[in-house]
């Protein structure tokens, strides 16, 4: 009878040790997936943010205040879109985190914790980006338009910045991702 228990616990130990490649794998698929998903809503994020600075340019600076309210509710509506990619970039990147801990390459490690930061900054910037095309669409006074806009054209410029920012990190998590290499416990160099 012991005998049986020892040799069914070494069959379950061995088929242990031979699906640890393959979940290490899915692990590593379930990264990509996710830190791409980062990259595009970063590339979204810049995207939205540069037409959050061309209408927040003309509204900054426009001598009616018809002009300068309408485009800054244009610039609102992008800021707005902008601010929601940015936020779903950073909740995508703090899963890419965690599987890029169990994937354990050091550079998907590195990159996965720099597209993090960098998607957090283009968060913060959108937004202020919002919050002040907001303020600026409300105005009443040609003066505070032009004031929230330029405050707005600022953090949008920042917002695209660090978008980019994330993109190149979440792309270059990506492709660190290899484990052409690895041992089967999906650690590797």
């Amino acid at each position: 009878f012991m005998k049986q228990v020892i040799t069914q616990s070494l069959k379950l130990a061995m088929a242990g040790v031979l699906l640890l490649p393959a979940m290490a794998s899915a692990q590593c698929e379930l990264f990509k997936s996710e830190v791409w998903e980062v990259k595009d809503y970063s590339e979204a994020v810049s995207v939205h943010s540069d037409s959050v600075r061309t209408y927040a340019e003309i509204a900054g600076y426009a001598d009616t205040f018809s002009t300068a309210r309408e485009n800054a509710r244009i610039a609102q509506k992008y800021a707005g879109e902008a601010q929601a990619a940015a936020h779903e970039a950073v909740t995508l990147a703090a899963d890419a985190q965690y599987y890029a801990e169990v994937c354990g390459i050091d550079a998907v490690i590195t990159n996965s914790i720099e597209a993090e930061s960098r998607a957090i900054d283009a968060r913060d910037f959108a937004d202020v980006a919002m919050s002040n095309a907001k303020k600026a669409s409300a105005a009443r006074k040609l003066g505070d338009v032009h004031y929230h806009m330029r405050k707005s054209l600022n953090a949008a410029r920042e917002a695209q910045k660090s978008a980019t920012a994330a993109v190149y990190a979440a792309s270059d998590a990506h492709y660190s991702c290899t484990h052409d290499d690895a041992p089967s416990t999906g650690k590797g160099e």
